[in-house]
């Protein structure tokens, strides 16, 4: 028992106040077997048998407990003589640093760990930087909370009336909200004239010519375009009006000045004379006055007579009934569109069709949107046959029913000037009604358009309404090209609580910076004293992202998401797919610096029940996160929790599935990890051997199996390619244990003791 005490006296020199903990050989094998396992004294540390010269970038790692680590016990002692890399089981996932309520940040076990590992000579590997298991579940559902109602401090407390005319008696000079049409023909001007109001003071003017074609010839418009008014709204109006001869003027409701709605309006009429009258009407908006779209002008028409008149108004009033502020269900209003601005690559919102009959998602392209930036461009043919023979469409991700109330913005213009119409459709192409959002017309200047819409019956059809058309053949005798940018389309939606959901953007941009101070953190409690250089150098960058199920049209597994648990948080959820991996590859590289090595980590990547599949699939997904041609993902790490199986057909399987494997991850070129390699043991019956029943001859089958695997391993993974291999267990798992309790999972047993695995593991290593 020489080499007990020498063994014992490294211990002590190893740690100072520690000393006493080591009252056992935890070198040799068991002092009750000496027969049995006496062979195992002469075994050296498992990493002087790993070959430098033909395999020079091989690591030989073991999952620790880092706090454990850090007290420089049993566990550093071991971990320094047997291993050149450790990986921290728990203390570097985001739970065990980030406080479940309020999101402090506490990295002290993680710094001791780093700092004492790197002082003793070892490699740290870093786990894990992105991952739905071990987070901050509270803290972060915390972060997509709704947010609180907004409190207008104009709001009224009571109901009140709102003047909506800017200057009522006309003695000012803004003339928003009056619009002359001469009947001469040109044009429509906003216009207030000195001289011809009530008593001399200023009023507007509009003069009638001779015999009209239409009453409309001539016409007054009284608009209010900010402020749209809907069906139900109420609203009170009063003028003062006079001609210089009798006559009768008929009344509309329009859109904009010009585009008609309904034909009456107000009282439908009123007989002017040639003294001043004052006309009063309180009504409410019909869906007929309002139309689909809402409506913001009164339309007076002054050709009844059909002869020249001038018609003169003054101290003008037009007030809408504000209600106050209730304390019923909470509305808001969400954009619908996603990548509104263009600037994405999601083209699912825009659709066209450019004269030649076929339907496609537009081409978003860079340069031609407002201010030079990404928009899409439609192109219309000249020689059309219908006014849509070429399209644009919004399509939205649901259908909207009928009473829905809409806003709707965007920027447009076209290669010269051009009107277009917009309809209601369900899918595009799917004709429901000749109006949806009022009828844009087109300049060669950027223009802003805005429009609030209340869905009406004729629009929504049976199904509701799931898209805008755009009816962009108007212009027959040359080809228009047309330019939409910054499409917003807003639904107004009803919260289920007491705020206002955040918008998937939102949620997505919240957690992007909670995943950035999460990174950032960790990379600065990782540097060394000094602060100049983070100390890992590698890192499962994204744990356990596919899900083995659920494979698209190319028979890839999808990723793993939400699946009602309340005790994970899938990043992918909100971040998407392929953006949840780019952002942690790129936080890691910004704040970790470029020479990080950053590894994808899986499970059942050796797995012969679908032939490796969840491996191919992850290998796939590499390729699309990487296809953005920024994100370099380095390696694979396999995690291989695996078992021996005492059935000899079921063991020849899983072999081989591990055996493909392996050349699978040469195949990419990539560095290749185990990761977490422990071993079970499952009898003839199917069921795993608790760690007190396993016999003689299980011991040393798992060892044989270890040592096939390690050579497997150095075999068939270029040297180039190897990172190498972290076991994950250093000893047997106890009965309560969390992980693969009561199994037979170590190289030691639960007394560091070493066990028939060590010479296994030890004989892979060295090739014997």
């Amino acid at each position: 028992m020489k080499k007990q005490y020498i063994l014992l006296a490294y211990a002590a020199m190893m740690m100072t106040a520690c000393a006493d903990e080591f009252d056992r050989n935890f070198e040799v094998g068991r002092p009750d077997k000496t027969e049995k396992y006496a062979y195992l004294t002469d075994y050296k540390a498992l990493k002087e048998y790993v070959d430098l010269s033909q395999y020079p970038n091989f690591k030989l790692g073991v999952g620790t407990d880092a706090a454990d680590y850090a007290r420089q016990g049993v566990t550093y002692v071991v971990t320094n003589a047997n291993f050149t890399e450790t990986v921290a089981g728990n203390a570097m996932k985001m739970a065990s640093c980030v406080d479940q309520n309020d999101g402090s940040m506490n990295f002290g076990t993680v710094s001791e760990y780093v700092k004492a590992a790197t002082a003793a000579g070892l490699n740290v590997y870093g786990h894990t930087l992105a991952w739905h298991a071990q987070q901050p579940v509270n803290w972060l559902n915390s972060l997509l909370a709704d947010k609180p109602v907004p409190i207008d401090p104009n709001a009224p407390t009571v109901d009140t009336w709102v003047e909506q005319i800017t200057n009522v008696d006309c003695e000012g000079g803004d003339a928003t909200n009056y619009v002359c049409r001469d009947g001469d023909g040109s044009g429509d001007v906003n216009r207030i004239d000195d001289g011809v109001g009530v008593d001399g003071s200023r009023g507007v003017r509009v003069h009638a010519v001779d015999n009209p074609t239409n009453p409309w010839d001539t016409q007054f418009f009284i608009t209010t375009p900010k402020h749209t008014w809907q069906s139900g709204d109420k609203y009170k109006f009063t003028m003062k009006a006079r001609a210089d001869k009798a006559a009768h003027i008929s009344i509309q409701s329009h859109a904009a000045p010009g585009s008609y709605i309904h034909w009456s309006m107000l009282a439908g009429g009123y007989d002017l004379t040639t003294d001043w009258q004052e006309f009063t009407y309180e009504g409410e908006i019909s869906g007929d006055q309002a139309g689909g779209s809402g409506m913001f002008t009164i339309a007076f028409n002054l050709n009844e007579l059909a002869e020249a008149n001038n018609y003169y108004f003054d101290d003008m009033s037009w007030q809408a009934l504000v209600q106050a502020s209730s304390s019923g269900p909470v509305t808001y209003m969400e954009n619908v569109i996603s990548n509104s601005d263009m600037e994405g690559d999601d083209n699912s919102n825009f659709i066209s069709k450019e004269g030649n009959g076929q339907v496609v998602n537009s081409t978003i392209t860079a340069g031609i949107g407002k201010d030079g930036s990404r928009g899409v461009k439609v192109v219309s043919p000249a020689g059309a046959a219908e006014d849509w023979d070429t399209q644009f469409w919004i399509l939205l991700p649901k259908p909207l029913q009928e009473g829905t109330k809409c806003h709707v913005e965007f920027d447009y213009k076209a290669s010269q000037a051009a009107s277009a119409d917009t309809q209601a459709h369900f899918d595009p192409g799917s004709y429901q009604h000749w109006q949806a959002i009022g009828n844009p017309n087109f300049t060669t200047d950027w223009q802003h358009y805005t429009a609030d819409v209340t869905i009406d019956a004729s629009m929504a059809g049976a199904n509701g309404m799931k898209s805008v058309a755009f009816n962009l053949s108007k212009t027959r005798d040359a080809e228009v090209t047309y330019y939409f940018d910054n499409i917003v389309f807003e639904v107004e939606k009803t919260a289920s609580g007491d705020g206002i959901p955040q918008t998937d953007e939102e949620k997505k941009d919240t957690l992007i910076w909670a995943m950035d101070r999460w990174i950032s953190g960790m990379m600065e409690a990782c540097k060394n004293d000094e602060g100049t250089e983070v100390l890992v150098k590698a890192w499962d960058v994204v744990n356990e992202a596919i899900s083995g199920g659920g494979a698209d049209s190319e028979g890839v597994y999808a990723l793993q998401h939400d699946n009602g648990s309340t005790t994970d948080f899938f990043w992918q959820d909100y971040l998407g797919d392929l953006d949840y991996v780019r952002t942690a590859v790129r936080l890691a590289r910004q704040y970790g610096g470029s020479d990080l090595k950053l590894f994808v980590n899986d499970y059942n990547l050796e797995s012969d029940w679908d032939q490796n599949k969840k491996l191919k699939s992850l290998i796939k997904w590499i390729e699309r996160w990487e296809a953005d041609g920024v994100t370099k993902i380095d390696g694979i790490g396999s995690q291989m929790h695996i078992s021996y199986y005492m059935d000899p057909k079921t063991l020849e399987s899983k072999k081989n599935a591990i055996t493909e494997s392996f050349k699978l991850m040469a195949a990419t070129g990539r560095l290749v990890r185990i990761s977490e390699l422990d071993m079970g043991i499952v009898g003839t019956d199917g069921k795993d051997i608790s760690t007190p029943d396993v016999t003689e001859e299980m011991h040393h089958a798992m060892a044989d199996y270890y040592k096939w695997i390690i050579q497997q391993y150095l075999t068939i993974i270029p040297p180039a390619q190897q990172w190498g291999i972290c076991q994950w267990c250093a000893t047997d798992s106890p009965a309560g244990s969390g992980w693969r309790a009561n199994q037979p999972v170590g190289l030691w047993d639960q007394n560091y003791y070493r066990k028939h695995t060590y010479a296994g593991f030890a004989d892979g290593l060295s090739g014997q």
